[in-house]
């Protein structure tokens, strides 16, 4: 477990150390320290297991135990399960500014793959909730855990460009050139032993490193009494029975395990014991003998706030001890607690609140006693006692009573020898009792037989009536809900988030939402704000799935008003979260398989919004309008075109004409010009 890279010096000595925590410790409350928690907590679990040893039965009479404590956890568990680990996105770190939109995003989809997938989050949320429920307190652990995986291969006859390239995979180990063969020996040389190469180990390291979670058994936790929030406590801790072997792993050294004595079971064992089901802290000899590596230890994880000696502020210490406080394993510092704890019903100004088997103890002692006066009754209905007059009686009345078979008679003397002899009887209705004390269960817990299945009774109430029942009922569970997140669920995600930004210092690459995707925690912001979604669980998925889908109809009116989903209400990133939220509700896992991210780079493009068909038809008619009009301007053009050439051919056969006539009247005069002046008498001219 490492939480803090840089050693640290505590502000107290390793044996003033170990005393404050042993005072701190003794003063806390949990472990064996307090019994009023551990009486509690040990009639909470014998009563969901059905164990009432504070309600005997009389001999001879019933011994049926009601299982109202189990009833109402088991039913309330599958809602509040379904609620934190039904979705992906559980818990969703605030952006603090516009910029931050998608970093915050993509850290929270790692953080929830982390709790939920490289962990087991699941069991561990199923763990911690149904410790709240039983015995006041669920609690989380979670740490940073260093694991470097080393592996070393074997190489032989590899050049040296061979060797610089393996450098570049890992670290190069006994780097020996080979031996070239030596020809008088008969034998052939070793494969790939010639002259120039190299025999080496290559060890590679890989860095598994990463959070871890878990949940503590609350018999195994110990906080201060005046912590009010886990996060801000002075101290706390937990304690383990880890074996030898796996401290020794952890990198304890082997004298410091070798001094821890045997963990023996406690003289008070009350409480685990309660929990068992197959006597697993019935005391055996397993860890007896000498020590050895498979025995286990006790070990108690301290955590507490000191006042540094040379910085004057508050440092957070993670001591590990024996089991006694005399013997220090390991210490270091922290930057937070790393516990968080969630409770059902909080008492104010505490840490501990109520379980809900401290609401129905009573409820189930009550209906356990009327339900055995209901069946004595039964019982002593079908086996009456009986009188008999010894004077009347014959020699076989009391053998023909005592067998008591349909249809065998009595034989006596005078037929008056036996009679009936009066019980009491119930004189009031034990049934309705029954009923009313199951009513009184249901408004203490708001955990409705509805909710366990249908009802008889409610076939003859009305549908608004049964809706009004479930709808408190969902309250109820929803109120549950929302004050686990806003606790321990809430200060675990955020304590994940920081041990992986504070621990985290190379880049990985994780399949997130369907893509695999690079993280890089060093560059993540400090986070202190978060939400929760906390639904309705499975009774409330119907519930909010018909609300998506009245969400998504209005979705479809805005984009069909806007003519496409390019905004400027509605944008393809708000329908593609719209169907996420749907795909969710109906169960479905991993929606990128049917629905592609508008942001993703390699997704499609969309084509180009079509208009809507009045404006298609308005596009038409204009179109027609215009190559109408442009058809009849070409016709225009052309018999403007047509007229202007015949006008052009009419000016040109006239002008035509008229160079006609004035060549003839040229050449006429030309000819008579020429008569004169050759001819002495003058001829008459030439008319033409």
């Amino acid at each position: 477990m490492v939480d803090h890279p840089a050693p640290a010096r505590a502000p107290l000595s390793d044996d003033e150390l170990l005393q404050l925590l042993a005072r701190e410790r003794s003063g806390a409350i949990g472990f064996e320290g307090d019994r009023e928690l551990l009486a509690e907590r040990e009639q909470a679990l014998n009563y969901y297991k059905g164990i009432m040893p504070d309600v005997p039965a009389l001999q001879n009479r019933s011994k049926v135990v009601s299982t109202d404590v189990a009833d109402a956890v088991e039913t309330v568990l599958p809602d509040l399960i379904e609620i934190f680990t039904g979705s992906d996105d559980v818990a969703s770190f605030v952006p603090m500014n516009q910029a931050d939109e998608a970093a915050a995003r993509q850290e929270t989809d790692y953080v929830n793959h982390v709790v939920f997938h490289k962990n087991d989050g699941f069991l561990t949320f199923y763990t911690a909730i149904k410790d709240a429920l039983l015995e006041k307190l669920g609690v989380f652990m979670f740490w940073w855990e260093a694991n470097i995986d080393i592996a070393d291969e074997h190489f032989e006859g590899k050049n040296a460009a061979e060797v610089a390239l393996a450098a570049q995979d890992g670290e190069i180990l006994d780097l020996k050139p080979d031996e070239p063969a030596e020809p008088a020996e008969p034998a052939p040389a070793k494969a790939g032993a010639q002259a120039g190469t190299y025999s080496f180990t290559l060890r590679q390291k890989t860095d598994r490193s990463d959070v871890k979670i878990m949940a503590v058994s609350p018999d195994d936790f110990a906080v201060a009494a005046d912590t009010v929030s886990l996060k801000e406590t002075t101290y706390c801790a937990m304690r383990s029975r880890p074996r030898a072997q796996d401290l020794i792993d952890r990198g304890i050294a082997r004298e410091i395990v070798d001094a821890l004595p045997p963990y023996g079971a406690r003289e008070d064992a009350s409480v685990e014991m309660a929990r068992d089901t197959a006597g697993e802290h019935v005391s055996r000899d397993a860890n007896a003998g000498e020590p050895n590596d498979l025995r286990q230890v006790e070990v108690i994880t301290h955590c507490i706030r000191l006042l540094s000696r040379e910085t004057g502020k508050m440092e957070i210490w993670r001591v590990v001890t024996s089991a006694d406080e005399t013997r220090l394993i390991e210490k270091e510092r922290l930057n937070r607690v790393m516990f968080a704890a969630i409770t059902p019903y909080p008492v104010t100004h505490r840490i501990y609140g109520r379980s809900l088997a401290d609401l129905l103890l009573e409820v189930q002692r009550i209906k356990t006693a009327l339900t055995r006066m209901v069946l004595d009754s039964g019982y002593f209905a079908l086996n009456q006692r009986l009188e008999v007059s010894t004077d009347q009686a014959g020699e076989y009345t009391i053998s023909d009573l005592l067998r008591n078979e349909p249809g065998v008679p009595i034989r006596s003397r005078t037929g008056n020898a036996v009679r009936p002899v009066s019980s009491g009887a119930l004189a009031f209705d034990a049934f309705g009792a029954l009923e009313y004390f199951s009513t009184v269960a249901e408004s203490r817990t708001g955990i409705v037989r509805n909710a366990q299945g249908l009802n008889p009774d409610t076939l003859h109430d009305s549908a608004t009536g049964a809706m009004a029942l479930m709808s408190a009922a969902q309250k109820r569970v929803r109120l549950i809900a929302r004050i686990f997140a806003e606790s321990g669920i809430k200060d675990l995600f955020l304590g994940v988030h920081a041990l992986i930004r504070e621990n985290c210092s190379a880049s990985r690459f994780v399949r997130l939402n369907g893509a695999w995707t690079a993280i890089d925690p060093s560059r993540w912001a400090e986070r202190n704000e978060m939400t929760i979604e906390v639904g309705l669980g499975a009774s409330g998925r119907a519930h909010d799935l018909q609300m998506g889908q009245q969400a998504s109809q209005i979705l479809q009116q805005i984009v069909a008003g806007q003519g496409g989903a390019q905004g400027p209400i509605v944008t393809p990133a708000n329908v593609y979260a719209m169907a996420r939220y749907i795909f969710g509700k109906l169960g479905i896992k991993a929606p990128e398989r049917f629905l592609t991210d508008p942001s993703d780079p390699n997704a499609p493009k969309p084509p180009a919004p079509q208009p809507p068909p009045e404006l298609l038809k308005m596009q038409l008619e204009h179109q027609r309008e215009t190559q109408k009009n442009a058809a009849d301007i070409a016709n225009r053009a052309r018999e403007i075109e047509n007229n202007a050439a015949l006008r052009r051919a009419e000016i040109e056969g006239n002008l035509a004409l008229k160079r006609y006539d004035i060549d003839a009247r040229a050449k006429v005069d030309l000819a008579n010009a020429l008569a004169r002046t050759s001819s002495p008498t003058p001829m008459p001219p030439v008319h033409t």
